[in-house]
């Protein structure tokens, strides 16, 4: 992947506009998958960052397991928070902590997260980047309003412009996440499948949390949604969970997250201890209380939001009442089990 980071401008946009027209998407689209690889490429060959870090989310239902058809420009990571020192009396999982405690711990692993990214995490990939790039037309950034994103600002090529995408990789890091279990798996860019003798390396190998994890994971978003008060307004861009449960409906991974209910309560038993809300109701999902539907009240908010991620697809969308309906189809399967 380096060699077509360092190729020559004109050669990037041929590689990018040629693969676009084959797959029949967006160059911006082909152009910034380029680079999401590239920076999963950087933080999992690093040997400082070594056993530090797991792939996570969306991006990587898209990229390790091709389980979903839409793009995702974040990089969900999770860092290990035993080696920054959360273990033994400061492990927030610990029986018989108060609520107020583990707040207080949950706090101060966030600062160190924070400062993990500052002194180590930003510095070692500055100087991999500059390495292979050189002092060119690149940033990495810590975002202004939250110090857990880092920004990788790429230098594009390609001139056209689309809704949702911009020419940054987004890296969110966090230590509230479990990501267990965990595999190697391989993630490659769509242009190196089409100009492969471009490429002395497509593939690189990133430690990711395994499918069946994040189906329940996004799963359990859908749950606590159903149970949200009506007075809160949903988090922007929510719609893509649900797209993506749906799409995952009738796959493999179904099948193995319902076999493995004991993975269920353990993600279920981390959200109320890491992401503690008094409404989410994580104590019902289970088999027999799961909410995968949201309330009437809010499908037109997430019918809007839906529609507007619709050029986020490499093809066209579902339709949102689509979705719905696969949605209810799986609700039932699960409370079913």
């Amino acid at each position: 992947m380096d060699k077509v980071a360092k190729s020559s401008i004109s050669d990037r946009k041929d590689f990018f506009n040629e693969t676009a027209a084959r797959m029949e998407l967006n160059p911006v689209i082909i152009e910034k998958d380029f680079w999401v690889c590239w920076v999963l490429k950087q933080l999992f060959t690093v040997k400082e960052l070594d056993g530090m870090l797991v792939f996570k989310g969306g991006t990587s239902l898209s990229k390790c397991f091709n389980l979903i058809q839409r793009f995702s420009e974040d990089i969900d990571i999770a860092v290990d928070f035993e080696k920054l020192g959360f273990i033994g009396t400061k492990d927030p999982r610990r029986a018989g902590l108060s609520n107020t405690k583990r707040a207080v711990l949950l706090k101060e692993m966030l600062t160190a997260c924070q400062r993990y990214i500052v002194r180590e995490l930003i510095p070692i990939l500055i100087a991999r980047i500059k390495r292979i790039l050189g002092a060119g037309d690149w940033q990495l950034l810590i975002n202004s309003n939250d110090s857990n994103i880092v920004e990788f600002e790429y230098p594009t090529v390609i001139e056209a412009k689309l809704d949702y995408i911009r020419p940054r990789v987004i890296l969110e890091l966090g230590t509230h996440a479990e990501p267990v279990p965990n595999e190697n798996y391989e993630v490659a860019p769509f242009v190196s499948e089409h100009f492969p003798q471009w490429f002395t390396e497509p593939i690189c190998s990133v430690a990711t949390v395994v499918a069946r994890r994040t189906f329940w994971e996004k799963a359990t978003i859908l749950h606590a949604e159903y149970h949200r008060p009506l007075v809160k307004p949903m988090p922007l861009r929510y719609s893509r969970h649900y797209a993506d449960v749906a799409v995952m409906s009738h796959a493999q991974v179904v099948d193995d997250a319902l076999a493995d209910i004991e993975l269920l309560h353990s993600v279920t038993t981390h959200k109320d201890l890491f992401y503690h809300s008094g409404w989410a109701q994580y104590n019902l999902a289970r088999p027999g209380s799961f909410h995968l539907m949201p309330r009437g009240e809010r499908l037109s908010a997430i019918g809007r939001d839906y529609r507007k991620m619709s050029a986020m697809f490499f093809s066209d969308p579902p339709e949102f009442e689509s979705i719905l309906e696969q949605l209810s189809e799986l609700e039932k399967r699960i409370n079913n089990t």
